[in-house]
């Protein structure tokens, strides 16, 4: 029987969503769960964990969403809510982001979880931020002196039977699959245990809503034994519509798959094949 951690991320980004987690986790169709810190429904979330113990909760690094933890720094506007991802991103790149502010945030957020009794079993990122190898870095190392896992972000190609490839996500792949094998190897030089394989319906090529058949299919076709199923069980709400007041139609698109993906994990078990573990298992 193949052994795949099934994560849902963005644990405590509202009350719905957290909700629709732990549905899906009481429905058999997840072991894991990453949870951000610096959301409306943080502390919500932090007693749901607290009420389901055998649901593995990671943290859910984010730099890239919200108000930071640690007020304005190089990785805030001025009044002190992060930069998106991209802006972000470009600032690492050239240097303009002092690394200490990332270092002090990791540590504001895990110290969140463990003031409130939550030991992360694992350390992933919000649009996964942590894949840039500067930040992998930072973050792989705080995760080892912490005794946690941390996730590596494989991408995975999957081409449907009709249809193309989607060159824009193409590249997008490339550049992460550099990250990945680069990160790998700084996990692997730092003796810290990782997942071996990833993937998530996103990795479809040409994309499409999801169907039941293909998250059997996204296990079945994993790469290794220690294999993480990303999923992002999502009910849009009034909440979640104010938290992306300026951007809820820019990211519409997501939320319409994320949707679809609540109600095929929530109709039925669909995994009882497979072996559901978490990152602790590890």
């Amino acid at each position: 029987m193949k052994n795949v951690i099934i994560n849902a991320d963005d644990f405590g980004l509202t009350k719905d969503i957290s909700d629709a987690i732990i549905y899906v986790f009481k429905m058999g169709n997840l072991s894991s769960t990453s949870l951000m810190t610096n959301m409306p429904s943080s502390s919500y979330a932090i007693k749901l964990a607290k009420e389901n113990p055998k649901l593995g909760v990671g943290l859910h690094f984010n730099i890239s969403e919200g108000k930071s933890s640690i007020g304005v720094s190089s990785l805030t506007n001025s009044k002190g809510f992060f930069l998106e991802k991209i802006p972000l991103i470009l600032k690492i790149i050239f240097n303009r982001v002092n690394l200490n502010d990332i270092k002090d945030e990791l540590n504001n957020q895990y110290n969140y979880l463990k003031k409130a009794g939550i030991f992360p079993t694992h350390l992933d990122s919000h649009q996964h931020i942590h894949m840039n190898p500067i930040v992998f870095k930072i973050v792989a190392n705080f995760a080892k002196e912490k005794n946690m896992k941390i996730r590596i972000t494989f991408p995975h190609v999957i081409k449907r039977t009709k249809g193309k490839l989607n060159y824009k996500k193409r590249i997008k792949q490339l550049i992460l699959k550099y990250a990945a094998e680069n990160n790998k190897k700084y996990a692997d030089l730092i003796s810290i245990k990782y997942n071996k394989s990833f993937n998530s319906i996103f990795d479809f090529h040409p994309f499409q809503l999801p169907k039941e058949e293909d998250y059997k299919k996204l296990i079945e076709s994993s790469k290794s034994d220690i294999h993480e199923l990303m999923v992002h069980p999502y009910k849009v709400s009034n909440q979640l519509k104010f938290i992306y007041t300026e951007n809820f139609e820019k990211k519409k698109v997501f939320f319409e798959k994320a949707s679809k993906e609540m109600k095929i994990l929530s109709k039925k078990n669909i995994f009882s094949k497979f072996n559901l573990i978490t990152y602790k298992d590890l």
